[in-house]
């Protein structure tokens, strides 16, 4: 009986450093910067920056910094965008129906256009200058994966776009970038807000943010840093999690 007891003496006197230990690393700080608020670990400071239309600044920590943009007007990056967001921008549709020498403009200002490359050449003569309609208003699109012939002539295609421009239909096959492929990148949704929150893959490589919009308003936010640590990357998106705006 006597040897029990003194075995769990020593694993009381044993454990009690590692239970100190852990208890220490878990100590997180709140921060109330005024138009949010943010917990983060206690070893994390808030460093002041300079903005014009925005309330910007940093949280830094030992090798950390996660700069943040916090703005009524919708001036803050949405950061990496989502395979949809992609394809939906259309920065792969880069004009296929677009014709050498025309210069292309809205539907509604053809008549201006060519009103003032008229003027600027000095002519009365319309049929010196050519403007006409962006086909892009008027092009059908539809977006899907590539079908086994179209992925054997287009290997690197993750989608194909079926352009349409009045009786002409094109194939365009689009790759997501890389960027896109090596994050994990989540929406979510409140009553209030659409969240969006991005980590790379492979922790040390790339970004780790959040992404935050209104849905009633122009307010949006975001906070970023690059190339976290494994143990940092953990900690920003706990951080992340305790945003509060100012209502």
């Amino acid at each position: 009986m006597k040897n029990a007891g003194l075995n769990k003496k020593w694993l009381l006197i044993l454990t009690f450093p590692i239970l100190v230990s852990f208890l220490s690393m878990d100590i997180w700080k709140q921060l109330d910067l005024g138009s949010f608020k943010i917990s983060i670990p206690k070893g994390w400071n808030y460093k002041k920056a300079q903005g014009e239309d925005s309330f910007i600044g940093k949280i830094v920590g030992p090798k950390v910094s996660l700069f943040f943009d916090c703005s009524t007007s919708g001036y803050a990056s949405h950061l990496i965008p989502t395979e949809r967001e992609y394809l939906n921008q259309r920065e792969w549709n880069t004009g296929y129906f677009y014709k050498p020498g025309v210069t292309y403009t809205a539907d509604f200002n053809v008549k201006n256009e060519r009103a003032a490359q008229m003027k600027k050449l000095g002519t009365t003569d319309s049929t010196l200058v050519h403007v006409e309609a962006d086909p892009s208003y008027q092009t059908k699109t539809n977006i899907h994966f590539p079908t086994s012939a179209q992925k054997a002539k287009f290997p690197k295609a993750d989608y194909i776009a079926d352009l349409t421009f009045r009786d002409s239909t094109i194939y365009v096959p689009i790759s997501i970038p890389p960027v896109i492929k090596s994050h994990n990148i989540q929406i979510d949704a409140t009553e209030k807000y659409i969240i969006k929150i991005v980590s790379p893959k492979i922790a040390g490589n790339g970004m780790t943010g959040i992404y935050i919009h209104s849905r009633s308003s122009s307010f949006n936010f975001q906070m970023n840093g690059k190339n976290l640590s494994a143990k940092d990357q953990e900690s920003a998106l706990k951080a992340f999690k305790t945003i509060k705006f100012k209502e």
